[in-house]
């Protein structure tokens, strides 16, 4: 069985500024800061934040399932503001998932500058359907990581520091 799930958010930011966030390793930091239930901490086990870069995230104890997943980074385009993330080790793949492609949009908003949408997406492929309630877990887990990434930028976020020319 194979999908894609998607959800987006509207922040009141422009994307150039919720890409900073978003499109780089800050966005994992964000998750280990904002749901430290879930999350212990990641490391940077190959790359610089762009295309080839390989991370590990680690889970916090207690959480079921394996202890960590392993993302490759196959796609960071900071001109159409597209990240495109595949899990290659541990996570949901192994429970029940062949493959688990997230990709993460800042998409500007018509005639507003400084408001932009957030696309998160997981587009998978399963073994087993008795995994698919983890789809509907794993888009509900990407949504609450976009509402925390839309919070820290626009708590973060300075007008006067505009930079539109990225």
């Amino acid at each position: 069985m194979e999908g894609v799930v998607s959800r987006e958010i509207e922040v009141k930011v422009s994307a150039s500024e919720t890409w900073k966030a978003y499109g780089s390793l800050k966005l994992a930091q964000i998750g280990v800061d904002k749901f430290p239930d879930k999350y212990s901490g990641f490391k940077v086990l190959q790359g610089n934040g762009y295309a080839g870069t390989i991370i590990q995230v680690f889970f916090a104890p207690g959480v079921e399932g394996p202890p960590s997943y392993k993302e490759e980074f196959l796609v960071v385009d900071d001109v159409k503001r597209v990240k495109v993330g595949k899990f290659i080790e541990g996570g949901v793949l192994e429970q029940g998932f062949k493959s688990y492609v997230v990709t993460l949009e800042a998409i500007e908003k018509e005639g507003k500058k400084n408001e932009c949408i957030m696309k998160g997406s997981i587009e998978y492929a399963l073994y087993d359907e008795a995994a698919l309630p983890l789809v509907t877990s794993s888009i509900e887990g990407l949504l609450a990581l976009m509402h925390a990434v839309a919070d820290y930028v626009t708590k973060n976020y300075d007008d006067d520091d505009d930079d539109t020319t990225n």
